[in-house]
């Protein structure tokens, strides 16, 4: 009996021992997972800082080649207007030297010959071979002279009276104008006739004491036929 209750004694012994070791157990797991858990919410966090950071890397440098291309882009459209700018006249002046040939042409001659109608006739051609080479261009000499008066077209230095010209026309053309398409580069100065300038005769106005005179002899004729009757 005796060893019974010594075992029994050493049974409830052990047990009172083992009683406490499992809460502690199960802090332990707790704390554990705990830790587990929060690392793996710190690589997550670090995961996507990682991606966050890469994907801003990649835009920025997207960001920095548009700025380099609109940049070279820039310079190279200015490059190009001023070249377009600078050789904008190539065509006209590729019209222009003909002209000058012509003009080396007739001074040539001058000194070769004294014939001037010859010199005044290659003076016309070389007028006329400019004119086609500028109104190639669109550009053409304003006529004036019988035109009615154009403010937009015509400066008026002088008016003159005229018999032949009506009133408000263009008389003579002193410096001729032109026009580059649709507009005035130029305009003609020119005189303006006024019109004609004899006055018109006017008819004098009867003055009422001649009427009445001839209505009060007629009254008197009426009346000396009555007495002869």
């Amino acid at each position: 009996m005796s060893e019974d209750k010594n075992t029994k004694t050493e049974t409830d012994e052990k047990g009172s021992e083992d009683t406490p070791e499992t809460p502690k157990k199960e802090n332990d797991q707790n704390e554990t997972e705990t830790a587990e858990t929060t690392e793996a919410k710190e690589a997550s966090i670090e995961d996507e800082f990682a991606q966050l950071k890469a994907e801003y890397e990649n835009r920025y440098d997207r960001m920095l080649r548009t700025i380099a291309e609109y940049e070279n882009s820039k310079k190279r459209a200015e490059r190009e207007k001023e070249e377009f700018l600078k050789y904008a006249i190539e065509g006209f002046v590729k019209d222009l030297i003909p002209v000058m040939d012509s003009i080396d042409s007739a001074i040539a001659s001058t000194n070769e010959s004294k014939d001037f109608d010859a010199l005044s006739e290659g003076v016309q051609l070389i007028y006329k071979q400019l004119l086609d080479a500028l109104e190639r261009r669109g550009v053409t000499p304003i006529e004036a002279v019988g035109e009615t008066f154009d403010p937009t077209q015509h400066e008026a230095i002088m008016h003159v009276e005229s018999d032949d010209v009506p009133e408000n026309a263009v008389i003579q053309d002193f410096q001729r104008g032109y026009m580059l398409h649709n507009r005035v580069v130029r305009p003609s100065m020119v005189s303006v006739s006024k019109g004609s300038g004899k006055k018109k005769e006017e008819t004098p106005p009867v003055s009422e004491d001649k009427n009445d005179a001839s209505s009060n002899s007629g009254i008197k004729e009426e009346k000396e036929e009555t007495d002869n009757e």
